[in-house]
């Protein structure tokens, strides 16, 4: 945002100069980015009076001008512009100036004719970039005055980076707020008068209150919307950044920048009935301000007459109910819409306004009744014409409730490390505007201003007091630190060795945003608790997150748009099930998609399947020597047949499968593999015990089983191995066959025993002693026989 030096000062004027209050803004907390010059250095240039122009005797395109420049004799000056005239007020360099690059003026001879002197452009005195000829001045500039005090360029612009926090200092008047509190200058709020007469000529009403608890109008007649804007509202319009339109407009956009509250004029002639604020309905469009027409959604709440849409609340008007040159009679808005309601519209239809950018961050509901004194009090100055009384739609219950914060000077040393005096915190306090409603010798109970948004907790006022006291005066102080230093079970595995073990997998780490879109909410867990944010960065980042494929998803589509179809892409990070600490939970996912291997000559690609997804997740689960089950089940965001829910004693960790054909047709993706599982499961492993190595020979057994198709594997292995044989080392599967020779729904599986003992070789007895009881034990609970 840019203000300007001078029209801050009228307001509130420290003994300082710019830099110096500029960087005292900055300490505390109000960043000021840079400090612009109105205009660059030069001097001698005064306002000049075109007496007579006549043409050059020897150069069609030059004209010989007697000029005024307040010295007692006209100067005699040669100037080629096409707008040069007679009786035409001009900007006149005298000789000895000297202006910006280094141009000095000189007497010199064009043609044979003596010229003293030149007559300026924007351009040459570098205040355009180009020009189109000379710079014309009003007819009422005096003679002979320095061109930078009528124009007032001996002034600074100066540009600040607003935080979002900080939507009360999007004004001069927020500006000027903060310079009383940090060089205790008293300030004042200037009263507006207005003499209205009769009611509006307008009803309004507000069905939607919840967005909109306050809604001011007023009509203003009479009107003359012709005149030109004051050379002192022009100069701080477009010194600010400001586009300059018809004079109404231009009244609403002082307004704006100097009490930071959005206003907007409606042309009476053009408005249908009465005036409703309420949310859009199916069908609704409007022509905007900016020449593009849109579909309004039905979340978006707009102004609206009888019969069409006239606005889009707080964001911009529309074309159809304009202020044009000939509007005599207008309706003027001051509303405070709620933040809520109206974060995100903006951006939702590609826009980006002053209006939006201020009601996003809040905008101070106490004086939209100021606001709209101070524009109607400009209009009827500048264009003419009589006010009406405000119509006025207030629901007290909806506006923004300023709860008591009480702080203690305990908790104020504790947190900066040092102890304020008493009185200048009170008195910093008073300075911020904060009303003090009770305090004790040692605590305060503050009532937030209605400015200011930001403060909610102690922990806000220590910081507004820290900021006033200047971020670089604060002492420096030894941290005394009370440790509980807890010891670390040596069964814990740490973060890194598991970010390394995915690694070691071909896998890369991603750090996506705990925001996601209600698109990739409803594709990924539709029935998980949904929980909104308040006021999103986009659109798309309005969904807290409750699982973290979202976010690897976008990153396999990002990489798919640019080429990369091969990747291995993990995170570990929260997931969402509520906002309480209790209902947030840390959890590791995994993608794959792509081919198995890298393109090489000595074998064709081969694609990811399942499996990959599941040895890259079994290989994890290594580190902590977790025994989970993975169970045939549905998920909504995976494929059925390819899903898998992870148990571990009986409750749900995880879920590995492959992307659903649903999901992954809506997000323009090839075939994917994921997993997620609770990164405890990961990390809570087993105090290592050392086992010694047997110096005798393993003894293997081959067993093929035919059983049932749909019992899993998994199911067989897990049953020998709770079998506890003593010599049982371990069981692997190595073959399973359907087809010929096997029964229609049955499925031959062949399995590997391996035995060894550390006392002594295994005689061919004892092991198939301990392969007969496998036997028994397969024939007892799956029915399944030896092949």
């Amino acid at each position: 945002m840019n203000i300007l030096s001078s029209w801050l000062r009228e307001w509130i004027s420290p003994d300082v100069n710019d830099e110096v209050l500029a960087e005292q803004l900055t300490m505390a907390g109000l960043e000021v980015d840079g400090i612009d010059s109105v205009a660059p250095v030069f001097n001698k240039v005064v306002v000049g009076s075109i007496v007579s122009c006549e043409k050059h005797p020897d150069a069609d395109k030059l004209n010989l001008c007697q000029v005024d420049a307040g010295e007692g004799d006209n100067l005699q000056i040669i100037c080629g512009a096409k707008n040069v005239r007679a009786d035409l007020k001009v900007v006149v360099a005298t000789v000895g100036a000297k202006l910006p690059g280094g141009l000095k003026i000189k007497k010199a001879k064009l043609r044979g004719v003596e010229s003293f002197g030149m007559i300026c452009s924007d351009s040459e005195l570098g205040m355009a970039d180009s020009s189109d000829g000379i710079t014309e001045l009003p007819a009422d500039a005096p003679i002979g005055q320095d061109i930078r005090e009528y124009l007032s360029l001996d002034d600074n612009i100066i540009e600040l980076d607003i935080t979002p926090n900080r939507g009360d200092c999007f004004s001069i008047l927020g500006v000027a707020r903060e310079v009383s509190a940090n060089y205790n200058i008293p300030f004042s709020f200037p009263e507006f008068e207005v003499k209205a007469q009769g009611d509006s000529k307008i009803n309004t009403s507000v069905s939607n209150t919840s967005a909109c608890p306050k809604y001011l109008t007023r009509t203003v007649s009479g009107i003359n919307n012709t005149v030109d804007t004051p050379k002192w509202m022009a100069d701080k319009l477009t010194r600010s950044g400001q586009a300059l339109h018809s004079v109404v407009v231009d009244i609403t956009n002082y307004v704006l920048l100097e009490l930071g509250q959005p206003m907007h004029a409606f042309d009476m002639a053009k408005i249908d009935g009465s005036i409703e604020v309420r949310n859009a309905k199916a069908g609704d469009k409007i022509e905007l301000l900016n020449e593009t027409t849109v579909s309004l959604e039905s979340n978006t709440l707009i102004i609206a007459d009888d019969s069409s849409a006239l606005a889009i609340a707080g964001v911009m008007g529309g074309m159809a109910s304009s202020t044009q040159d000939s509007s005599t009679e207008i309706l003027l808005e001051s509303a405070f819409f709620e933040p809520v309601s109206i974060a995100g519209k903006a951006r939702n239809y590609g826009l980006h306004t002053e209006s939006s950018l201020r009601f996003e961050r809040g905008v101070d509901f106490k004086i939209t009744e100021k606001a709209m004194d101070r524009a109607t009090q400009l209009i009827v100055d500048i264009c003419g014409g009589t006010a009406s009384e405000i119509n006025s739609c207030i629901d007290d219950g909806a506006l923004p409730k300023l709860e008591p914060i009480t702080i203690t000077q305990e908790k104020i040393q504790k947190v900066l490390g040092f102890e304020l005096d008493a009185n200048w915190i009170e008195e910093k306090f008073i300075n911020l505007d904060f009303e003090i409603s009770n305090k004790t010798s040692n605590s305060w109970t503050i009532v937030p201003p209605s400015f200011r948004f930001d403060i909610r907790i102690p922990a806000d006022l220590i910081e507004e007091l820290a900021r006033l006291y200047g971020y670089d005066k604060l002492p420096v102080q030894k941290l005394s630190l009370d440790a509980n230093i807890n010891a670390t079970t040596e069964a814990s595995i740490d973060k890194y060795d598991a970010m390394q073990a995915l690694v070691s997998r071909g896998y890369q780490e991603v750090i996506t945003y705990s925001f996601i879109s209600e698109k990739y909410q409803d594709l990924i867990d539709p029935d998980a608790n949904k929980i909104t944010l308040s006021n999103p960065i986009s659109a798309d980042m309005s969904i807290m997150r409750s699982s973290l494929w979202a976010g690897l998803l976008q990153t396999v589509e990002s990489n798919q748009r640019r080429g990369h179809t091969d990747g291995r892409f993990f995170e570990i990070g929260l997931c969402f099930d509520g906002v309480k600490a209790d209902e947030q939970s840390n959890k590791v996912a995994g993608v794959a998609t792509g081919n198995r291997h890298e393109a090489q000559w000595s074998s064709e690609s081969q694609a990811l399947d399942f499996f990959d997804a599941k040895a890259d997740l079994e290989s994890l689960l290594a580190l902590s020597g977790a025994k989970v089950d993975f169970e045939q089940s549905e998920h909504s965001a995976l494929q059925k047949g390819q899903t898998a829910k992870i148990m571990l004693n009986d409750k749900q960790v995880g879920w590995i499968g492959a992307l659903s054909p649903t999901a992954q047709k809506e997000l323009s993706l090839s075939k994917c593999y994921l997993f997620e599982i609770d990164l405890d499961v990961v990390l809570t492993g087993k105090i290592a015990k050392y086992q010694p190595f047997s110096q005798y020979q393993q003894a293997t057994r081959d067993i093929a089983l035919v059983l049932d198709v749909d019992i899993p594997v998994a199911k067989l292995v897990q049953s020998i191995e709770n079998m506890n044989q003593t010599y049982l080392k371990g069981v692997s599967l190595f073959d399973i066959y359907a087809g010929e020779n096997i029964e229609s729904g049955k499925k031959s599986v062949a399995l590997n025993l391996t035995y060894q003992s550390l006392e002594a070789t295994l005689s061919d007895n004892e092991v198939n002693a301990n392969v007969e009881e496998v036997l028994r034990l397969m024939q007892d609970k799956f029915s399944a026989v030896l092949r």
